[in-house]
């Protein structure tokens, strides 16, 4: 029997099935990656201590365990992300480690979550960094897709600016079974819980679908599940209350992929002309606001009270044509009447809000 000391503290458990027995690893903050060999009948073979830092996702290819880190390290002059995959062998004896992704962070910018999918061939990585600011935080994702023999490093793209003072606390991935991603990324802000679903192409490209799921303004995500069934994308997740008594329970729901993956033949058309809506409006919380673009351009959505002052910045910078949809969280605003204006380097349009409380 194992002794308690050996595994206590424990995080992040990794349990594997061999060929001939079982493949358990778990970090020690004080010791390192424990690695730990059964029989079958659960007798212990050996054990080895790994300076590998803490791995998150665990995966076997041909009968080989393989374990998966994600490392935020801070060089002195700023932050870098480092992907790192862990082999063993069949016996589940440590081979080697490859460095899949290594990048230097811009300054201001620091490592904000992580999250894996392997489908029976290709691992998927994606690793994300935040610049905070005083009321948006802005992120950029960071793909990574390795075959088992060629790695794939896709440009860091930003999602899109969340609802003001809102930040993001879990990621998800998952591969399709046509070889296109969705991501999903849980957003806690002080007006509205989400889970946000967006759509990529095989490429890993934003495709700008976005789907939501709301989730009750007092609970917190606790854990996320994806799985593809059936043409729809199938998930699970667990949350918990934010005052401490760990209520909340699980939900279980699906919606259809073509909402996020709409294949080229059924996209729908690119906007003839620049649009901007928002509802709901009158509102007395926060408000959706939609915006199309005929084509890629550089834009700003900005909100301004009576006296024209700049209220809130929604987005800003280079977007692609479509449609797209930021939210304004106006709980610190006074009531009133308000104007959403979005202008690009040829064309602006300009609508009223009524903020009712």
């Amino acid at each position: 029997m194992l002794e308690e000391t050996h595994l206590s503290p424990a995080f992040f458990p990794r349990f594997l099935s061999l060929a001939d027995g079982y493949f358990v690893s778990v970090r020690n903050f004080a010791l390192g990656q424990l690695v730990f060999r059964f029989h079958p009948d659960g007798e212990l073979i050996d054990s080895d201590t790994l300076s590998i830092g803490e791995t998150y996702y665990s995966y076997l290819v041909n009968g080989e365990p393989r374990l998966v880190s994600q490392q935020g390290l801070f060089t002195g002059t700023g932050w870098r992300i480092r992907t790192v995959l862990h082999e063993f062998d069949t016996q589940g004896a440590y081979a080697d480690s490859l460095v899949l992704r290594e990048e230097d962070l811009n300054a201001g910018e620091s490592a904000a979550g992580h999250a894996f999918h392997y489908d029976g061939s290709v691992l998927t990585c994606i690793a994300a960094s935040v610049r905070p600011g005083a009321t948006l935080n802005t992120f950029r994702v960071w793909m990574t897709i390795y075959d088992g023999s060629t790695t794939t490093e896709i440009d860091p793209w930003d999602p899109g600016p969340l609802p003001q003072r809102s930040y993001v606390t879990s990621w998800e991935v998952l591969r399709t079974a046509d070889a296109r991603y969705v991501l999903a990324m849980f957003v806690r802000g002080e007006a509205n819980m989400a889970i946000w679903f967006l759509g990529l192409e095989s490429d890993g490209s934003f495709n700008s679908n976005l789907h939501l799921q709301s989730v009750a303004s007092d609970h917190l995500l606790n854990g996320m599940i994806l799985k593809e069934h059936n043409g729809s994308l199938l998930y699970a997740f667990t949350e918990v209350t934010t005052d401490g008594s760990f209520g909340g329970g699980a939900q279980v729901a699906a919606f259809p992929l073509t909402i996020l993956l709409n294949s080229h033949d059924q996209r729908p058309e690119l906007p003839s002309s620049l649009t901007l809506s928002a509802f709901p409006n009158p509102f007395n919380a926060s408000s959706t606001i939609s915006f199309s673009l005929p084509v890629r351009s550089n834009i700003a959505l900005k909100v301004f009270d009576l006296l024209g002052r700049e209220v809130a910045t929604l987005a800003e910078g280079m977007y692609t044509s479509g449609t797209h949809q930021r939210f304004w969280s106006a709980s610190s605003a006074a009531s009133g009447k308000y104007f959403c204006r979005l202008t690009t380097q040829d064309d602006s349009r300009v609508i009223p809000l009524i903020l009712m409380k």
